[in-house]
């Protein structure tokens, strides 16, 4: 999603009246965009799926990818340019839903102040604190640059974010990702695609798939073991809870990069971490001790690219516990580059006491008031912590990922065929240099299985004959390619502390 540029002084500086009208007009968006325009969400699925393939397979596209990354988000209305599936005429709608930030532009923007001025400064939260440099970060576009010396029209390139595509969903699943998407877009496929392409050109480009793998051992260790933010319990709704402590991040003391690195590592663990049943995190921002030198604009905007571009639909509520009256200076300023469903997420908590209407006291640190004696020491990182498997266990796990990789693609092609214009070989991915995509002989079995055993995904009362085969496969499609990410993903990826505290399923 787009963050909007913000005029910051106007912000913090406006008339009193004028104040009034802006609230008025902020809660009137909010209310507006928290009822979107109803949209059925197995449909706009449909039709992403096809949109997905056909930009990234089809020879002849409607649009390029650099064409659709330079194309403005769509916020009028539902518009899906697809051709329209629906219900009657999809089997789809019986599967299961289950580099750095501160751009090196900056280094031209010179601050107003000089030395001495800046010396003599008293910190308040008035908008003169809010630096050139501050204000230009907030004004950087992180969207894709469509003109970059990236080829994203390359073959090449294009099959990285394809191969992205399947490790990104390799925890909660394809349709729940892309899912993500379409709800953080209200519906509107056009911009679902583009946003969930930026997402896995992001990746591609950060190689988060390669952070994962090397994790800890490169990034500042004082990253993880001040305590700043660290992962503990759930909450009443099942949402796993984050806790930050802000007067721990002290800006400028580390590179911002680190900073960045850490969060990104944390927010692919907890990936692992998060209850499949509600698949959103609580986070628990304590304030205590929060002063100026604690607030990194720079920072902030990268974390919110992170939740609004990069991870929608992560976010189930944020809780603002004990904020001084400096914080809220800040909060007008960051809350002009929130969506307003996101904002609404965020609650601002006055006393410890009242986070335990969020989570239960006896999983509530004692530091925060709760009756817990949790008490975060980092277990620093050691290279024999990771379990080292041979290249030759590697390579066989990846092979058998592949094959279930092949598996769903062949599923998906054979739903939405019709719809497209690109070749079934031209989607699956090669293993030892050949297309391989393995039968299995006992498929009476499983259909039998599927549809006798209880799920947490049922098929309408109106599914039979063709449509109940086609709903027990790509069942069996998915808990496949799961378990083969799994056994390839714990051979290849780098043990945090999470995993070295026993909080990860693997």
């Amino acid at each position: 999603m787009i963050i909007p540029k913000v005029n910051i002084k106007n912000i913090l500086s406006s008339e009193s009246s004028e104040k009034t009208k802006e609230s008025v007009n902020v809660k009137e968006q909010e209310k507006t965009s928290a009822s979107p325009k109803e949209y059925n969400k197995e449909e706009c699925l449909n039709n992403l799926w096809i949109e997905l393939i056909s930009c990234l397979f089809d020879e002849e596209p409607k649009t390029t990818l650099k064409e659709l990354m330079s194309k403005k988000y769509n916020n009028t209305e539902v518009n899906v340019s697809s051709p329209v599936i629906t219900q009657n005429n999809s089997k789809r709608n019986l599967f299961k839903i289950g580099g750095h930030s501160r751009s090196s532009s900056l280094n031209s923007v010179k601050k107003g102040s000089n030395k001495k001025e800046e010396k003599d400064k008293t910190i308040t939260n008035e908008p003169e604190n809010f630096t050139s440099e501050d204000e230009a970060i907030f004004n950087t576009s992180e969207e894709i640059d469509s003109n970059s010396a990236i080829n994203l029209d390359s073959k090449e390139f294009k099959q990285k974010i394809w191969e992205c595509l399947f490790w990104t969903a390799g925890i909660e699943g394809l349709d729940t990702l892309l899912l993500r998407f379409i709800v953080a877009r209200k519906g509107k496929v056009n911009d679902a695609l583009k946003m969930l392409l930026n997402s896995l050109i992001w990746r591609v480009t950060y190689d988060i798939e390669g952070l994962c793998k090397k994790g800890e051992s490169i990034i500042d260790e004082n990253e993880f073991s001040c305590g700043k933010v660290y992962f503990y319990k759930y909450d009443k709704e099942g949402r796993f809870v984050t806790y930050i402590h802000v007067s721990k991040h002290i800006k400028d003391e580390r590179p911002q990069v680190e900073t960045e690195k850490m969060t990104i590592l944390s927010m692919e663990t907890v990936r692992l971490i998060l209850n499949r049943e509600t698949p959103t995190a609580c986070m628990v921002f304590d304030m205590n001790g929060f002063s100026m030198q604690n607030m990194d604009y720079g920072f902030i905007r990268f974390l919110l690219n992170c939740f609004q571009n990069y991870y929608p639909e992560m976010l189930g509520v944020a809780l603002i516990v004990g904020a001084p009256w400096i914080f809220h200076g800040c909060w007008k300023i960051i809350k002009q580059l929130l969506d307003p469903v996101v904002a609404n997420k965020v609650q601002f908590i006055k006393d410890k006491s009242e986070i335990k209407n969020y989570i239960d006291e006896s999983e509530i640190p004692e530091c925060l008031g709760g009756t817990n004696k949790f008490n975060f020491t980092y277990i620093p990182y050691k290279k024999e912590d990771d379990i080292n498997y041979s290249e030759e266990e590697i390579a066989s796990a990846k092979k058998k990922w592949d094959i279930a990789k092949n598996k769903y693609i062949k599923e998906i092609y054979e739903q939405y065929k019709s719809q497209l214009n690109v070749k079934l070989d031209d989607l699956l991915f090669k293993i030892d240099d050949k297309v391989e995509c393995e039968e299995i002989s006992n498929i009476i079995d499983i259909v039998q299985n599927e549809t006798s055993s209880p799920s947490t995904c049922s098929a309408p009362s109106s599914a039979s004959g063709d449509d109940s085969y086609s709903f027990s496969m790509m069942k069996h499609r998915e808990k496949e390619l799961y378990d083969a990410f799994v056994e390839y993903d714990k051979r290849t990826r780098s043990r945090t502390y999470y995993h070295r505290a026993g909080f990860t399923h693997y």
